[in-house]
């Protein structure tokens, strides 16, 4: 399958999640009136037969049913509105601690280092990485609404003990979770959880509260009422058992088949099984639980099994040993020259600077060209090295900007200087504003920081874009508005608004907004939106730079197969807020219907053979919008690599 199809059957297992819990939710509810209707026939006087009919009748029947659903749907609504934040409440629940992108611990500069340079391979916003430091085993996860809001968690265990290597493995699999929008309902799932589970809890309350809280009876009838209370808080607890193994059940169900196809998916990105077969002997070896109270509710989005269970048939992940051999199958005789592989790398690691490890990663190699669509969400380990070529590019004071979180935050005079890169000339009336706005001595910077930005480095842009984000999501949610709308208002101040001044403001306006609700996916067919697919094919025909007659060529060839009586090529100037608008309602589009109108966007760029820096921005932005990864060009990379070698 292909990243499309991943997505749509991600949409159906969202469908089938919903099932499992209404399945769920019924039994639950069904035991609770059998146990309440033994408990009242057993009260009933033996002359007076007490029947089935009679307890659906029975005002104890609609106090059980309707309290058990009240109290599933609250529990569950709760978590919910505790994770609307996203990826960063996830963290905050498991008391992971952020890990600066500027930190000069070696170890979590190593791991950031190989998540900048996938991130940027597969095309993909970089998440923010966390570490949960007081968790001694080897485990990760990814966890997100969007991918702009994608959190990455490893554990202290995972950082210390795993080679880059390995690391490459590991972050592999989880990007494979963000790419199949698995993270999505694994947050989704957790909610869903939190309801069945209170029911349990509720349970432990009610038979405490008799326990500790001093309750007498005076006469045989209050007595009889205690013990009915005592029994059905019981039966509550009892039944969050139940509800606890249909929750493991569910999450068996949804998890399993998905961890295999992620291993699947990290070795081809990677195109070597060594690194995540290393990381899985050594959780075979160390172990992957957790202490943390809130494993079992984020059991199913680890790496491996965080929980210690009885029944093997109710984990969430397949055994190691298993997934070890549908990786490697000769891992056991591979073992021990893993191991001491990673010794030997470690050793290395403490003598060489973290610069001089990805220079080592990175042999030159002959690219050549993927077509875009069949790289989207697929990126392989030619794409891996495009990146660390990318990043090796990067003028060192571009870096440190970019890696700067403190209250003076050089990544937004970052992106402002990518702002006046944009035609290679000093904008006095930028200049002027963002003094005015904020201080000369921020102008100053931000022009030093656009002249390393030279017109030769323009393919670099997008890489400096994605190393910025992580330090710019630090930023209070003040700070970031008024960061927008200082860029926003810099945008404005000609009156015209590029394809790259759009590109620049889109993709930050994505990662640094609050807004954390999914696309609908409810768009069945193109006939709804061919207005909005004439406006963006046409804009991007443009930035082909052909002429007028085979532009138009172009575009009837291209726009044929989905609309059926399609207007000319659209006007040449671009309007930014009708191909945004366009862009938010093609988003609308099923994951199916979304590859044939990306294929029809590469056809157009590249039409002459080449792929132009301004048609890959462009794409990109059209795909970060529609919410669909495109790796970097394989061409450009090469060329950079060349010039590292000269």
């Amino acid at each position: 399958m292909d990243f499309f199809e991943h997505q749509e059957v991600a949409r159906k297992k969202t469908r089938l999640l919903v099932f499992y819990f209404l399945m769920a939710v019924i039994l639950i509810v069904a035991a609770l009136n059998f146990i309440g209707f033994l408990l009242i026939r057993s009260q009933s006087p033996p002359e007076d037969l007490f029947t089935v009919s009679d307890w659906f009748q029975h005002s104890w029947f609609y106090a059980v049913t309707i309290g058990t659903l009240l109290l599933i749907l609250l529990g569950s609504l709760f978590r919910w509105f505790q994770l609307s934040a996203g990826g960063k409440a996830v963290a905050s629940m498991v008391n992971a601690r952020e890990i600066l992108p500027d930190t000069n611990d070696m170890l979590e500069r190593r791991l950031l280092n190989v998540v900048e340079e996938m991130s940027i391979a597969s095309g993909t916003s970089v998440p923010t990485v966390y570490v949960m430091d007081e968790e001694d085993s080897i485990n990760a996860f990814v966890a997100g609404l969007e991918t702009s809001d994608t959190i990455l968690v490893v554990t202290r265990g995972a950082l210390e003990n795993l080679t880059r290597q390995e690391l490459q493995g590991v972050v592999a699999h989880e990007f494979s979770h963000i790419f199949n929008s698995d993270m999505r309902i694994n947050v989704r799932l957790i909610a869903i959880l939190a309801g069945i589970l209170l029911v349990g809890q509720a349970g432990y309350f009610v038979m405490r509260y008799i326990r500790y809280g001093n309750i007498r009876s005076s006469n045989k009838e209050s007595g009889g009422a205690v013990v009915a209370v005592f029994v059905i808080g019981l039966s509550l607890f009892v039944i969050g058992y139940i509800g606890l193994f249909f929750g493991r059940l569910i999450k068996a169900a949804i998890s399993r088949q998905r961890e295999f196809l992620a291993d699947a998916s990290a070795v081809q990105y990677a195109r070597d099984n060594e690194g995540l077969a290393g990381a899985f002997i050594k959780i075979k070896q160390q172990g992957s639980l957790l202490k943390n109270s809130h494993a079992e509710e984020t059991s199913h989005m680890c790496i491996s099994e965080p929980i210690k269970l009885n029944l093997s048939g109710l984990a969430s992940h397949p055994p190691i040993e298993k997934r070890l051999t549908a990786i490697m199958p000769g891992w056991r005789n591979l073992a021990k020259q893993i191991e001491e592989k990673r010794l030997r790398e470690m050793a290395q690691q403490q003598e060489h600077a973290h610069i001089e490890l990805e220079k080592e990663a990175k042999p030159a190699m002959d690219f050549g060209f993927d077509a875009i669509v069949e790289t989207i969400g697929q990126p392989t380990t030619l794409h891996q090295h495009a990146a660390g070529a990318l990043l090796l590019a990067l003028p060192e004071v571009i870096r440190q900007a970019a890696h700067s979180h403190h209250s003076n935050n050089h990544a937004m005079h970052l992106a402002l200087a990518l702002l006046l890169s944009d035609d290679h000339q000093v904008s006095e009336p930028v200049l002027n504003l963002i003094a005015e706005k904020t201080s000369q001595k921020d102008a100053d910077q931000v022009l030093e920081l656009a002249q390393h930005i030279t017109k030769d480095q323009r393919h670099l842009r997008l890489a400096i874009l994605d190393i910025s984000v992580p330090s710019l999501r630090r930023l209070s949610t003040a700070e970031r508005k008024g960061f927008l709308s200082l860029l926003r208002q810099a945008i404005h101040l000609d009156s015209h608004i590029s394809e790259f001044e759009y590109v620049l403001y889109s993709i930050l306006q994505k990662n640094l907004s609050d807004s954390r609700q999914p696309p609908s996916n409810t768009i069945k067919s193109f006939n709804p939106v061919a207005q909005e697919i004439q406006i963006i094919l046409s804009a991007t025909v443009h930035s082909t730079g052909q002429s007028e007659e085979e532009k138009q060529a172009l575009y009837l060839k291209l726009i044929q197969p989905f609309v059926k009586e399609p207007q000319a090529l659209l006007e040449k100037k671009f309007d930014a807020e009708s191909f945004h608008q366009a862009l938010k309602r093609l988003n609308q589009l099923t994951p199916m219907l979304k590859k044939p109108l990306i294929q029809a966007l590469e056809d157009a760029v590249s039409y002459d053979g080449k792929i132009h820096p301004q048609e890959i921005e462009l794409l990109r932005a059209i795909a970060e919008c529609l919410n669909c990864p495109i790796p970097p060009m394989l061409e450009q990379a090469q060329q950079e690599l060349a010039k590292e070698k000269a």
